[in-house]
């Protein structure tokens, strides 16, 4: 075992990291699960299929032992299909997440999908990646844990595995077939270690306990997020003070014969049209407004044309002493084994 953060709140000694390096949280209690998965707080027990911890909201075994009883049909009909083919019918409540949960979409995201944001604006990921590591300096400097939020088909993970720089880097994406392609691809590339854990979790719902987490990527994700507030706010409770959460979205083109004001307001009718989708794309306004609403400072971005790439940092606390910031450097409260 390398080493065993913790944040003010955890107290739970006999947790242990699943891999030595980060705690996993159970989504319902938030608490840290052991070394089995089992969370002592409520008896729940998670596991990892096929190398992907599910670590939504239901996927516990309770105490009784007996695996929850469907409660939709939809969930009923995917049980009886074959994992492979389970994406087909999706979980999510919304389009815009729902569509990724596809095998088809999956496959499909790196092999034309993707390459298709450049008609947006989009640099692509070579570049992109470039962007977050510029502010991503200090978090490699200490050899940190970053967190690829809507991962996706691993296209950000693999090129964080392969700076060597990150402690850990978590690949977490809600769609169990993205998280199975994205694993796919690092064994294909090369670049599947011990370093890498795949999550499937709910961006509403991170489970990871507070103040654990030292920087959070989401390359192309927060417009397809069912409550972006939700997602930054847990980003924001994860994140470590001094974190940095940036990625990458899409804009609401602008009428060039508008101001700034005018074209704002346009921007938020045309997305009170788009979220019906499940599809939200956004002005440079309310995406800061998303931040600072949730706490975060520190707000730059970047455009070109509809792409932008946006940064923010969670604050230290005003109250911050010398044993909570000692935590966050790697000071005594840290354990090392």
């Amino acid at each position: 075992t390398r080493s065993r953060s913790r944040s003010i709140r955890m107290v739970s000694a006999s947790a242990v990291p699943f891999n030595g390096r980060l705690q996993l949280a159970c989504p319902v209690t938030l608490t840290p699960l052991d070394s089995e998965g089992l969370c002592p707080e409520s008896g729940l027990r998670y596991s990892k299929d096929s190398g992907v911890w599910d670590l939504t909201v239901g996927a516990g075994v309770p105490r009784s032992g007996r695996s929850p009883t469907p409660a939709t049909v939809r969930e009923a009909l995917r049980k009886l299909l074959p994992k492979d083919l389970a994406g087909f019918l999706p979980t999510a409540d919304t389009p815009g997440s729902g569509i990724f949960e596809s095998p088809a979409v999956a496959f499909a995201y790196e092999r034309g999908w993707r390459q298709g944001f450049v008609l947006a604006g989009f640099p692509g990921p070579d570049e992109e990646f470039e962007m977050a590591r510029r502010v991503f300096r200090d978090v490699e400097t200490k050899k940190g844990v970053v967190v690829d939020a809507s991962c996706a088909s691993g296209l950000f993970t693999r090129r964080f595995l392969q700076t060597g720089v990150y402690s850990e880097v978590i690949a977490l994406d809600y769609s169990e077939s993205m998280l199975q392609q994205a694993r796919a691809f690092c064994e294909e590339e090369g670049v599947q270690s011990e370093d890498v854990t795949f999550v499937r979790a709910d961006i509403g719902r991170l489970p990871f306990t507070e103040n654990s987490v030292d920087a959070i990527h989401a390359g192309a994700a927060i417009h397809c997020w069912p409550s972006p507030k939700d997602g930054v706010a847990e980003i924001f409770r994860v994140l470590k003070p001094g974190g940095i959460f940036c990625g990458t979205t899409f804009l609401n083109p602008e009428l060039p014969f508008l101001s700034e004001e005018l074209n704002a307001i346009a921007s938020s009718i045309s997305r009170g049209f788009t979220t019906q989708g499940g599809i939200q794309f956004w002005d440079k306004r309310a995406l800061q407004g998303v931040f600072e609403m949730c706490g975060m400072i520190d707000i730059e971005c970047e455009i070109r044309r509809q792409f932008i790439f946006f940064s923010a940092k969670k604050p230290f606390p005003s109250n911050s002493n010398f044993e909570y910031e000692a935590s966050i450097r790697g000071g005594p409260n840290n354990e090392t084994v």
